[in-house]
């Protein structure tokens, strides 16, 4: 099937959205992003006027999956993708979690979005690197202990790097709980 009017509306969203600033933080690993709500409210006026639509829903099929599909309104013409969610707890708050994030990179990917920090302009990349190690808390720490070996292979890759670093009794905990 061609998409010649779901491509045309695509080509014309592509050209009038603008990039899409960083709204929200993660404490957790210490980052940015740019939240469902803040992006499902950046690009739905230009949605509208480009004469299409976004559908979410979790679809199930031997996993739970995020599916996004965009149409072209007029025509029906339709492109959809698929985007699994992944739960590291079983409780509502990962799966809302979860599902949040699946939607975000699913439409992001689909629409071709560009998400970037809310130093536009360039300031942060002429700024002197600052030499300050970021530890991992004990906070972050006692979070870890509970999650999966996914999160934990996550923190120790991530605090093995420079400027991050983690306490060695910190290091070794995670290490023989991930081997255990």
């Amino acid at each position: 099937m061609e998409n010649k009017n779901l491509l045309k509306a695509l080509a014309n969203f592509q050209s009038k959205i603008k990039p899409i600033k960083k709204d929200a933080n993660n404490p957790f690993f210490k980052s940015t992003y740019a939240s469902l709500d803040h992006i499902q409210e950046h690009i739905k006026p230009t949605l509208i006027e480009c004469g299409l639509v976004v559908i979410q829903r979790n679809v199930f099929n031997d996993q739970l999956f995020v599916e996004t599909k965009i149409l072209e309104v007029e025509s029906g013409e339709w492109e959809s993708s698929i985007f699994p969610v992944v739960v590291t707890k079983n409780d509502a708050q990962s799966y809302g979690s979860a599902v949040s994030y699946a939607k975000r990179y699913s439409l992001s990917g689909l629409l071709n979005l560009t998400i970037q920090d809310l130093d536009d302009d360039g300031n942060k990349a002429v700024e002197p690197v600052k030499a300050e190690t970021i530890w991992l808390t004990d906070d972050q720490f006692n979070k870890t202990l509970q999650a999966d070996g996914k999160s934990i292979k996550a923190v120790l890759a991530k605090y093995s790097q420079s400027p991050y670093a983690m306490k060695k009794t910190h290091r070794e905990q995670l290490t023989n709980l991930l081997n255990a």
